[in-house]
């Protein structure tokens, strides 16, 4: 009698685990690197990835999102920073500056030492190699269905060509 209870017990205990993990993990809010995973795979809604292909991508992402978290916090920028950059550069954009005035509005709105821009043009760079290796696993329909700008940052950039 008494084994059939505990089993009974366990499981109901082995049965209620994965739910109340599952609980505690949704009512946990995502840190830093799990929200760019996130917004990026969001961007990928359209494309209809396979189970094997989202795998792959949020890996990947999710790799490179925490070597960028990691860089930041070194370089001591903080997510009000980077808040603060991200409505710099939209207002900017919105007002159809061209990028270059973009980043200097940036620069004004936000007193970033050189050490940390450099991290920032640096995360941006790694964010984007990975995109492209992300854009390696999609097929061209799937690419296709997304909007012009999340299709641009999947591709490769051709090299510029040199004035003459």
């Amino acid at each position: 009698m008494k084994s059939l209870l505990l089993a009974a017990c366990s499981l109901v205990a082995l049965a209620l685990s994965p739910t109340a993990a599952f609980s505690q993990e949704k009512g946990k809010k995502a840190g830093p690197a799990q929200q760019m995973v996130n917004q990026f795979m969001k961007q990928l809604e359209k494309a209809e990835l396979t189970e094997d292909q989202a795998t792959k991508a949020k890996e990947l992402m999710m790799k490179t999102a925490k070597e960028v978290i990691k860089m930041r916090t070194d370089a001591e920028i903080t997510p009000e920073m980077m808040k603060k950059r991200t409505e710099a550069s939209k207002t900017a954009r919105e007002a159809g500056k061209k990028p270059k005035e973009v980043q200097e509005a940036v620069k004004a709105a936000v007193p970033f030492t050189e050490a940390q821009f450099k991290v920032i043009t640096e995360g941006e760079a790694a964010v984007a190699k990975t995109k492209i290796e992300i854009g390696k696993l999609l097929k061209p329909e799937q690419i296709a269905k997304l909007p012009p700008m999340v299709q641009a940052s999947l591709k490769e950039k051709a090299p510029k060509k040199e004035k003459k």
